[in-house]
């Protein structure tokens, strides 16, 4: 990271370098004021804009004796006295240097010591920025290429033919392609690898996290897979569901109706008449996001039921019936045991009263 913020400055202090070319400053007297006048002036177009207003000591200066700073990007102007006034071109700012020797027959910018600096190596595409060592960085330019490297030779930036941007040997690459912008890794082979978040990390969307929304959207799901989805026989079936996942909790309720319970589907198609409609609402308790999911849906029945199924209903309707017919049996059986008895009592009064007779 450190190589590639240093190449980004270096980068940025060369255009910037570029950028000021057509740019100059110039020094006048404004009478109105009595005080001078720093410009900034657009050699393309001449437009002059005031910088700062300043007045010089001794109310005089030496042109001739003043100086431009190139390497600190400061201009020194000469009073008449022993001082000078300083502009500072990169914070806009003005000062004043201390009274010096006036024996100094001659005053000079800050020598740069920097030549190798910024220079073209025996390789005619690469330029090399830096004497070597941690900063030294080279920049290959070709007309399909850039490649910017470390002091080892390693990329740090580079732009291939196709127009993908590299960042690193084994690179995080994105390109732009069929109006969208892609983003992939990279082997030290150009193979394509995973890339992976670490934890306590996490990737925002629009500034959600994404991992959350999932977890979210997951307990959501389970919540609803909770509820009714027909009648199951009755009018209608409600039911309240819940949902976890990770650190994700939500809660939801809904309601199924059978159409078969209803007169309006007797003039709808048979299908219509056989399904079933749903509708619950379902909210994350904890976790990413918090507004309310609705689902609705409909639930269609088609085909006979398997014969399996139908063996197993009429054998159910069988053993029903044979209950139903031993019962029966039974009572008869009862009602037969009742006369038996009956009639034995009656018997038993008969043979009394002809007993009586013959006496």
């Amino acid at each position: 990271m450190k190589k590639i913020i240093t190449s980004i400055f270096f980068i940025f202090m060369m255009i910037e370098s570029v950028l000021s070319e057509d740019l100059v400053y110039g020094v006048k007297f404004n009478n109105s004021i009595s005080k001078n006048e720093i410009y900034s002036i657009n050699l393309n177009t001449g437009v002059a804009v005031l910088k700062q207003q300043f007045a010089f000591p001794s109310g005089f200066w030496t042109p001739g004796s003043s100086f431009m700073d190139s390497y600190n990007g400061k201009y020194y102007l000469k009073d008449s006295g022993n001082v000078f006034m300083v502009y500072d071109t990169e914070t806009d700012t003005m000062s004043q240097t201390s009274t010096f020797d006036s024996n100094f027959q001659a005053i000079y910018q800050t020598p740069w010591a920097g030549k190798n600096l910024i220079y073209a190596n025996s390789e005619e595409t690469k330029t090399q920025i830096g004497e070597g060592g941690e900063t030294a960085i080279q920049i290959s330019n070709t007309s399909t290429e850039l490649d910017i490297q470390d002091a080892d030779g390693d990329t740090v930036i580079k732009v291939t033919s196709d127009g993908a941007t590299h960042i690193g040997e084994n690179s995080l690459v994105t390109i732009e392609s069929g109006g969208r912008q892609q983003l992939y890794a990279t082997d030290a082979s150009g193979n394509r690898i995973d890339i992976n978040i670490p934890s306590g990390t996490n990737l925002l969307i629009d500034g959600e996290d994404v991992m959350g929304s999932i977890d979210s959207s997951i307990a959501l799901g389970a919540a609803f897979a909770s509820l009714p989805t027909g009648a199951e026989g009755a009018g209608y079936t409600c039911g309240l569901g819940t949902g976890f996942h990770d650190s994700a909790s939500a809660i939801s309720g809904g309601c199924g109706f059978d159409f078969a319970n209803y007169s309006f589907v007797d003039s709808m198609p048979e299908m219509f008449q056989k399904a079933s409609f749903n509708i619950g609402a379902a909210s994350v308790v904890y976790g990413e996001g918090d507004d309310a999911t609705l689902k609705a849906g409909i639930t269609f029945k088609f085909g006979a039921p398997k014969p399996v199924r139908e063996a197993k209903d009429n054998n159910l309707l069988l053993e029903n019936k044979i209950d139903a017919v031993m019962a029966k049996n039974e009572a008869i059986q009862n009602e037969n045991d009742l006369l038996k008895a009956q009639i034995a009592e009656i018997n038993s009064q008969l043979k009394a009263l002809n007993m009586l007779a013959m006496n």
